[in-house]
């Protein structure tokens, strides 16, 4: 550095320049910082310029650094599966807890929504379950066989599963045996256009005598229960379903309701008739016998029909799944309830099965307004 320019900034320090002066000088100083900056980051890069090459020159310095990256990843993985483990575990406990809790369970209770809902509103079709488990991440699947009874037998006529996301049914898939339509006519009892159905008649007559058949049978009028229940009494046929006046105005009814001949109990029906513990407090066993109401094959009418009228109010507390069951979406349950409460249960309609030639003598009844064959089975009318 020059002795002038440094006479000159200590002049500057000491405030002896003139104003021209002093802007000159400061004018310098400015250059001279711009200077030092582009020096510093000149020597910062040649440093790390310098720092990496003798890196990538050390003879384990490719392998240590591709060693670094995949213990990178192989920690971010681990780190993932972990989180993953411990939230299917974690998920497994809730989803098992909430499917399981309550007396009867939660599964319990879905399971009896589906067969309450499926008894009312197809007729002369039932189920059977083949599996009930809670799965992962709050699901549940309710696996079944929907069943038919012809004759003496059940038969198989489809599959259902159930899926259950928390309290809702998020999935129904069901496969039938055969591409056969299931959906039947009943007539309600003011139709007089169509008093007889003489093609079917005709049509069961044809079939041979060493069979058994399912028919529909619509009647004349309306029946209180124990009035219907009484026609068969001398009969050698079973009664299977029957069709419930709901208010309906059409003269034909494809989506009937109604309840089947045995009644569709729900937990606390069965009456409690024994009750043993045993163990200790920390191993306990206990074994119950329960019941469910008598009910008789040709009587039983206030029984079967508080049955019904219970069940269409457990129908319609969990509505949101019983339209998803139904072949037919349950609106206005309520409305069905208050109806049936209000003019009482009132017959029009019914399946039976039996052999065919004891069905046909039905023809003559006066009381049957019209009749439509369904499924039609080799004998198998003995007892078993």
């Amino acid at each position: 550095m020059k002795d002038d320019f440094k006479k000159k900034l200590r002049d500057y320090t000491e405030g002896k320049l003139l104003e021209q002066e002093k802007k000159e000088i400061e004018k310098d100083l400015e250059k001279l910082e711009k200077y030092q900056e582009f020096l510093d980051e000149e020597i910062e890069e040649n440093e790390d310029k310098r720092n990496t090459n003798i890196f990538y020159e050390h003879k384990n310095g490719k392998k240590i650094l591709k060693i670094s990256k995949w213990k990178a990843r192989i920690q971010n993985a681990t780190t993932g599966i972990c989180m993953f483990i411990v939230f299917a575990i974690i998920s497994s406990v809730i989803t098992s807890v909430f499917y399981s809790m309550g007396e009867p369970t939660r599964l319990e209770i879905y399971k009896d929504v589906i067969e309450s809902t499926l008894g009312i509103t197809q007729p002369n079709v039932s189920i059977r379950s083949t599996g009930m488990s809670p799965n992962q991440f709050l699901t549940a699947t309710i696996a079944t066989k929907l069943v038919k009874r012809v004759g003496k037998d059940d038969i198989i006529i489809g599959e259902g599963e159930y899926d259950f996301f928390l309290g809702n049914l998020n999935n129904r898939n069901l496969k039938y045996a055969s591409n056969k339509n299931y959906q039947i006519t009943f007539n309600y009892p003011n139709d007089l256009e169509n008093k007889w159905m003489d093609s079917e008649w005709k049509r069961l007559e044809k079939l041979p005598e060493g069979t058994v058949s399912e028919v529909y049978l619509s009647l004349d009028k309306f029946y209180e229960t124990d009035e219907i229940l009484k026609k068969f009494v001398d009969k050698d046929v079973d009664l299977l379903w029957f069709v419930v006046d709901t208010g309906n105005e059409e003269k034909m009814i494809t989506n009937p309701i109604g309840f089947p001949e045995a009644p569709i109990w729900h937990s606390d029906d069965y009456i409690l008739e024994s009750r043993e513990e045993k163990g200790n407090f920390f191993a306990k066993v206990v074994t119950e016998s329960s019941s469910a109401p008598t009910v008789e094959r040709y009587g039983s009418g206030k029984v079967r029909n508080e049955n019904f009228i219970k069940t269409l109010k457990f129908i319609e507390k969990y509505d949101s799944i019983a339209s998803e069951v139904a072949p037919f979406k349950t609106r206005n349950i309520q409305e069905k309830i208050d109806y049936i409460q209000k003019n009482g249960v009132k017959i029009y309609g019914m399946v039976i099965t039996g052999p065919t030639k004891e069905l046909l003598t039905l023809k003559e009844e006066e009381w049957i307004s019209g009749m439509e064959v369904g499924e039609v089975r080799l004998w198998n009318w003995e007892e078993y």
